[in-house]
C-alpha cells in the first residue's frame, strides 16, 4: 500500500473516531452484544434473499482460500446486520466472542471504528487494522470492507473479510472488492434477465390488444407469434405454418448491429374505401370539434368496441360509419346499412334473421339471408335505431347478446360476428326516459359514443362551402362577400344535406359566373331546433337570437377576427364589438 493509500486510509479513520466521539462512546466501553434472532432476524434474511444466494455461492467457492488464510467471509446488509457467514471455524469462535457473527449488528454507532461500518458510512472500500478500531475489544482483529451497491446505485451491504492482526493479507482488501463487484454484476444479471422478462409480458400484452394484426416469421419464415388479431384473420391453428404472403400483409424484417439474428415482422393494415364506400378521408371539414370527432372515430375503427353515433339529420352519420369500416381491420368484408325505422314491425325477424323457404305465405321459394347474416365478419349500420319500436328493440337486444341468429322458419341458430355502428338523431337518454327506448339496449349500443356537431355549430362553413364547389367543378370558387354573408346568416337545420342542395340549385342557376345572393334559395322550414325559441310566443326565432347567432358564425368563420366578421355581416366594426360585449359573447 503506498503512503498516499495510507494517508487516506487514516483520514477516513480519524473521521470515523470522531464520529464515535460524537455518538458518545468510549474506548473501553463494553461492545454490544445484542443480536437479531427470530424472527426479525428471518425477515432480514427475506428481505435480502437474492444476496445472500449469489453470495453464499461465491463465498462456498472461495472457501478453501478463506479457511487457509484463517480469515471468515461476511456479508452484511445496508444496516450493519451480518447475515451470511463462511471461513475458518478456529478463528470464527474468536470472533464470536467480540460478537463477529451472524445477527450481530456493526454499525458505528453500535461497534464503534470497524471497517463494516465505515464502509457503511463512507460508501467506499476500507481496511480498519488492530488499534484503529475504536474498541479496544476489537483491537485483535483487522478487517477489510467493500460496499456493494444495487444496480440503480443504492447501498445494499457490505462484503467482509476479517482475521488476526497478525495473520492480515495485504490482498484481503482487493478480494473484497473483487467478491463485492462479482455480486453486483450477479445482481445486474438477474436485473437484466428479469427485465427481458417483464419486456417479452409487456410486448406480449400489447401485441395482443393491438388492433392491427401482427405475426413474427422465423428464419424459415415459419409463424411463431402471432396476436389475437391475427389469428382471427388466418385462423387460430397458423403457429408453426409457413407464411406464403397472405394477402394484405407487408413483412418488416429486423436485424441486430452485427446481421448475425434477423426476424420478421409482418402486419396488415386496413385499407380505406374499398368497395366503393367513404373514407374518413373523403370526409371534408377544418372545425376543431368535428377534426376532433374524426380523429376519435378513426381510433374507434381499429377496434371492435359498438360505435353509437349521435347528431341531427344531415350531419353525416352514414358518411362516418361507412369510414369506420373502411378504416377497421373488417374493410374487406361486407358492409350492411338497415333503417331500423323503415321495417314495418311484423318484417323485422325476416329482415334481420331471414327466412327458410316456405317460411311464410308470399316468402321467397328459395328463402333469404338476414342482414345480420349478410354482414357477418363485416359491420352492420344501425341507422336510424331511436325509431324503433319495442318489439324490435327487444329482438335486436336477443341478437347482439348471444350473437346468433335463427331464420324465421328454422331451429338452427347461426353464429354470427358483426362489428355494430349504430346511429340516432334523438336524445336517447330522454326517450328511456319517456318508455320509448329500452335502456339494456342503450347501454349494448354506446361503446364509443360520438356526436356529431350540427352545421351551425361549426366553424368552417366556408370552407365546407369552397370544397363542394371544387369537387362539383365550379368555375367561381370563390364567392363574393355578399353570399358569403347570406350563408353565415342562414340557421341551417338540414345541417350538411340541406347545404348540398342549395349550393346544387345555386350553381345551377349561376351558370357559368359567380354565385350570387339572389342564388341561394332556402326553404322556409321551421327553425325551433336551431334557436331557443320563446315559450309564450310563435315557434319563430326572436331577432336577438337571431342576430346572435349570425354573429357567433361570423366569428367561429373567421377565428375571432373582428375586421373580417364585421364586414361579413356587413356592420362596422365598432358595432360588432359592442353587441360582443352585450351579448356576453365568448370563444
Amino acid at each position: 500500500m503506498s503512503s498516499l493509500d495510507i494517508q487516506i486510509y487514516s483520514e477516513v479513520v480519524a473521521s470515523s473516531w470522531k464520529r464515535c466521539q460524537r455518538y458518545g462512546l468510549k474506548p473501553t466501553d463494553p461492545f454490544d452484544d445484542r443480536l437479531l434472532t427470530g424472527k426479525l432476524f428471518q425477515e432480514r434474511l427475506k428481505e435480502n434473499a437474492t444476496l445472500v444466494r449469489h453470495a453464499s455461492q461465491i463465498f462456498d467457492t472461495i472457501k478453501p482460500f478463506i479457511q487457509q488464510s484463517g480469515q471468515t467471509a461476511l456479508l452484511i446488509d445496508a444496516q450493519g446486520c451480518i447475515l451470511y457467514a463462511a471461513g475458518d471455524p478456529g478463528f470464527s469462535k474468536r470472533a464470536e466472542a467480540v460478537q463477529l457473527q451472524v445477527g450481530a449488528v456493526w454499525d458505528e454507532k453500535r461497534k464503534g471504528t470497524n471497517a463494516i461500518g465505515v464502509a457503511i458510512t463512507e460508501k467506499i472500500p476500507v481496511r480498519v487494522h488492530a488499534a484503529e478500531h475504536f474498541c479496544q475489544a476489537n483491537a485483535f482483529l483487522t478487517c477489510a470492507s467493500s460496499p456493494i451497491f444495487s444496480p440503480t446505485g443504492e447501498l445494499i451491504g457490505v462484503i467482509n473479510f476479517s482475521g488476526k492482526r497478525e495473520t492480515y493479507h495485504h490482498y484481503s482488501l482487493t478480494l473484497a472488492v473483487m467478491v463485492a463487484e462479482s455480486l453486483q454484476n450477479r445482481l445486474l444479471l438477474d436485473e437484466e434477465k428479469q427485465d427481458h422478462l417483464v419486456t417479452l409480458q409487456e410486448l406480449e400484452f400489447t401485441a395482443n390488444h393491438n388492433p392491427l394484426p401482427l405475426l413474427s416469421l422465423d428464419r424459415d419464415n415459419r409463424i411463431i407469434r402471432a396476436n389475437q388479431a391475427a389469428l382471427r384473420a388466418v385462423g387460430k391453428d397458423a403457429i408453426g405454418k409457413p407464411f406464403n404472403g397472405i394477402e394484405g400483409f407487408s413483412v418488416k424484417t429486423i436485424q441486430d448491429s452485427n446481421r448475425t439474428v434477423s426476424r420478421s415482422v409482418a402486419v396488415r393494415k386496413p385499407q380505406e374505401g374499398r368497395h366503393g364506400l367513404y373514407s374518413f378521408s373523403d370526409i371534408a371539414g377544418i372545425c376543431p370539434n368535428f377534426v376532433e370527432k374524426k380523429e376519435l372515430a378513426s381510433k374507434a375503427a381499429l377496434t371492435d368496441i359498438p360505435v353509437l353515433l349521435l347528431g341531427e339529420s344531415g350531419t353525416g352519420k352514414e358518411l362516418f360509419a361507412q369510414s369506420i369500416h373502411s378504416a377497421s381491420l373488417r374493410a374487406d368484408r361486407p358492409f350492411i346499412a338497415v333503417n331500423c325505422g323503415a321495417i314495418p314491425d311484423s318484417l323485422v325477424e325476416s329482415e334481420w334473421f331471414g327466412y327458410e323457404r316456405g317460411a311464410f305465405t308470399g316468402a321467397n321459394r328459395e328463402g333469404s339471408t338476414g342482414k345480420f347474416e349478410a354482414a357477418h365478419t363485416g359491420t352492420i349500420f344501425l341507422d336510424e335505431i331511436g325509431d324503433m319500436s319495442l318489439r324490435a328493440q327487444a329482438a335486436l337486444l336477443r341478437v347482439l347478446q348471444e350473437r346468433t341468429v335463427t331464420p324465421v322458419g328454422s331451429t338452427k341458430s347461426r353464429r354470427i360476428d358483426v362489428r355494430i355502428v349504430a346511429a340516432t338523431h334523438k336524445h336517447l337518454p330522454l326517450e328511456i326516459k319517456e318508455g320509448r327506448f329500452r335502456a339494456d339496449l342503450y347501454y349494448r349500443l354506446k361503446g364509443i359514443q360520438i356526436t356529431l356537431p350540427s352545421l351551425r355549430e361549426r366553424s368552417d362553413l366556408l370552407t365546407l362551402v369552397e370544397h363542394w364547389l371544387h369537387k362539383n367543378g365550379c368555375p367561381h370558387h370563390q364567392l363574393p362577400e355578399e353570399t358569403k354573408r347570406k350563408l353565415l346568416r342562414y340557421g341551417w337545420p338540414g345541417n350538411i344535406r340541406e347545404l348540398h342542395g342549395v349550393l346544387t340549385q345555386a350553381s345551377f342557376l349561376a351558370g357559368e359566373g359567380p354565385i350570387r345572393p339572389e342564388h341561394l334559395h332556402f326553404d322556409e322550414l321551421d327553425q325551433t331546433d336551431t334557436f331557443e325559441c320563446r315559450s309564450d310566443g310563435p315557434s319563430v326565432p326572436t331577432l336577438r337570437d337571431a342576430e346572435i347567432g349570425a354573429i357567433q358564425r361570423a366569428l367561429r368563420s373567421t377565428g375571432w377576427n373582428l375586421s373580417k366578421s364585421a364586414a361579413l355581416l356587413d356592420i362596422g366594426r365598432t358595432t360588432l364589438y359592442r353587441k360582443i360585449e352585450q351579448y356576453g359573447i365568448e370563444p
